[in-house]
Parts: C-alpha cells; sequence; structure tokens
C-alpha cells in the first residue's frame, strides 16, 4: 500500500465535529505567496473572497456552498464560506486538495478502466507469489474482458461533456471502419481584444548623421506613427515567425496556469493594426464567454509574459525588412511606466499619448 502523506491541521481536544455537504461553486488558483497570505491570514479581507462572495452560502438544506483555494505550488486548499464577507468567515484547510480535484475529474469510464487496471495487477501479484515472472500484457487484457477503446472513447467525451467551451459531446459505438463515433457541438465565440504599445527601431545609418561612434552604437526610435504604413510587413513577418502548433490557438498554446481560463479562451492572435494614426500592438482573443475578473487578469498576465519573456522576446531580435525604414526591429514590450497591455473598453477609455516630434531622414 502506498503510504499517504500530506500537511493538515490538528484541532485540540475537540469534543465534536459538525459536517455540512459542501458545494464547491469554483477552485481558484493561487500564486506565488498568495495562499501563504490566505493561510497565515485568514480573517484579513480578501479581494478573490470579495469577488466572489455571492456565490458563498449555507442554504436551508445545510449544504455550504463553498470557494475552494488551491495552492499552485503544493496542491493544498483552503475551502471557505464567506457568509457575505470579504474574509474567511468559515473556512477549513484541505491537504492535497489538488489530488482530491483530479480524482473527483475521473470519468465513470476512468474509473471503470481503472478497476480492470488494478484487477489486473492482483492478478499478476498472484502469479507472482506462484512462482510466475514473466507475462504477456496482451494475454491479461484479453482475460479482462475490458473493451479498452470504448472505455477510451466513453472517458473522453465525458471529459469534453465537462468543459467550459463545449456545447454537446455524444459518442457511440459504430463498428463500422472510418465512421466517426464522437458528435462534438462547440460554443459560439466572441472577440476580447488587448492593445499595447509599440517599441520599433532600426540601426543608425552613418550616411544620414555627421561621424558619432557613440550615437552610431545605438538604435533609432521610430515613433509608432511614422510606422503605419510598416503594418503589412510586420504582419506578415509575426505570420512567418510563428510556430505551427500556433495556427490555430495563438499564444494560448502556451497557457498552462489556469484550465478554467484556458477552455474559455480558445486563442490569442498577436498582429499590429493602425490605430489613430499610431502602429498598435494587438492581440485578438476569441473567448466562449465572459471572463470573471481573476480570469482576465490571469489572461492579460500570461499575454504580458508572452510580451516581455515569450513568444516576442525571440522574435524582436529579428529584423523585418520593410520598404520605408529598411531593417527594423519590433518589441511589443519596454520597461517604461507608460507601458501596458489594455482591453478594449480600457484602451479607448483614455486618449492614445501622442510621441515627440521626429525628424525621420528617409
Amino acid at each position: 500500500m502506498k503510504k499517504l502523506k500530506f500537511n493538515s491541521t490538528l484541532n485540540h481536544k475537540v469534543n465534536s465535529y459538525k459536517t455540512y455537504e459542501i458545494s464547491v461553486e469554483k477552485v481558484i488558483t493561487l500564486y506565488g505567496n498568495s495562499f501563504n497570505r490566505l493561510k497565515n491570514d485568514a480573517l484579513n479581507d480578501n479581494p478573490y473572497i470579495a469577488e466572489n462572495r455571492d456565490l458563498m452560502y449555507i442554504d436551508s438544506d445545510d449544504v455550504a456552498h463553498c470557494l475552494l483555494f488551491v495552492d499552485y505550488d503544493t496542491g493544498d486548499g483552503i475551502l471557505v464560506e464567506s457568509e457575505g464577507s470579504e474574509y474567511a468567515r468559515k473556512s477549513q484547510f484541505i491537504p492535497n486538495a489538488r489530488a482530491l480535484l483530479e480524482s473527483n475529474e475521473l470519468t465513470a469510464a476512468e474509473t471503470r478502466l481503472h478497476s480492470s487496471l488494478r484487477k489486473i495487477a492482483d492478478k499478476i501479484a498472484e502469479l507472482a507469489h506462484c512462482g510466475e515472472t514473466s507475462f504477456t500484457f496482451d494475454k491479461l487484457l484479453e482475460e479482462s474482458d475490458l473493451d479498452v477503446k470504448s472505455v477510451l472513447r466513453d472517458a473522453v467525451t465525458a471529459m469534453l461533456r465537462e468543459r467550459e467551451d463545449i456545447q454537446m459531446a455524444e459518442s457511440q459505438s459504430i463498428e463500422v471502419p472510418f465512421q466517426p463515433d464522437i458528435t462534438v457541438e462547440v460554443k459560439p465565440t466572441q472577440e476580447l481584444t488587448f492593445y499595447c504599445p509599440l517599441r520599433i527601431v532600426r540601426e543608425y545609418d552613418a550616411s544620414d548623421y555627421e561621424f558619432d561612434e557613440e550615437v552610431i552604437d545605438d538604435m533609432e526610435e521610430i515613433p509608432s506613427r511614422f510606422a503605419v504604413d510598416c503594418e503589412r510587413e510586420i504582419n506578415d513577418f509575426i505570420q512567418d515567425y510563428s510556430e505551427p502548433e500556433e495556427e490555430n490557438r495563438g499564444l494560448m498554446v502556451y497557457f498552462d496556469n489556469n484550465p478554467a481560463v484556458s477552455e474559455k479562451v480558445f486563442s490569442a492572435i498577436p498582429s499590429v493594426k493602425e490605430i489613430n494614426g499610431e502602429l498598435i500592438g494587438v492581440f485578438k482573443c476569441q473567448v466562449v464567454e465572459d471572463l470573471t475578473g481573476n480570469e482576465l487578469e490571469d489572461l492579460r498576465s500570461h499575454l504580458i509574459g508572452q510580451c516581455s519573456d515569450g513568444f516576442f522576446e525571440g522574435m524582436e531580435q529579428h529584423e523585418i525588412k520593410t520598404a520605408d525604414f529598411g531593417e527594423i526591429y519590433v518589441s511589443f514590450w519596454n520597461d517604461s511606466n507608460d507601458w501596458s497591455l489594455q482591453t478594449e473598453e480600457e484602451f479607448f477609455g483614455q486618449e492614445i499619448s501622442q510621441e515627440p516630434e521626429m525628424n525621420m531622414s528617409i
């Protein structure tokens, strides 16, 4: 038997345990120190609890509707019912909560598969005690009377039904070669767009300036309003630079922080676009339903990471050939205080900042 190890709280001389039927309305994964702050200061106001407090209550049947916070690093959890407050008025530490979630996510077909595999392992152990040391798995599988293909098909179909982006999934046993036995319909998507300023530079052309070794070693910045005619050339380069696996989902293929966000947001496709005379970085995202505030920030954080350390960190080191400026380098990120990644509502709620005039030598 595998030894069970986990973290837990131990109460001192407890005289009774009142239990509730628990309904977890939402699972929220916390990163960095966020989980420790909730664990160590549970009576402090918490923004995640405040945002979701309407989901938490105890109904007339003594069912406690709760949030489950899970630590990304350890997998431990904290169950919270705030009673309408912005802090954890009722809570319980749940050791190894991620394992409970994973177990809960097992479909009936997966449970059946696990049971059959356990029986095969028990049979091998029995025969090994009787002196056998080598086994043919195909024979053991045949003797178990397990239809692996059917079980796997039903398990995949059940997983599809649980996804945020799937409207309908059905499976049926059709023993006809090349005929479909899984039917799926996805939920319709809507567009969510983010915008960010660009930094566009090129090497100084010594013929345009008096010889100055210090100047020549630097890069000449091209204000985005001068680069609007480079839109097509830059977008063509982004498309050519993209990896084949990014074709459908764009930068969402690299997202692995929050399963709910990964299912709700189908794609995030980067490009540049002229807006009010400026060349702006754009991320067009296809989402199946509105994101919560936390989910929106998870998505924004992922895209910022792709701008600073991911996709665009590599792309900005490659020159883009243009008719107007020769070879240019385009970055979707810079470390100035003026840089931000904004939603459409945020972006168009303020005027696009004007950059200082620049005397371009073309």
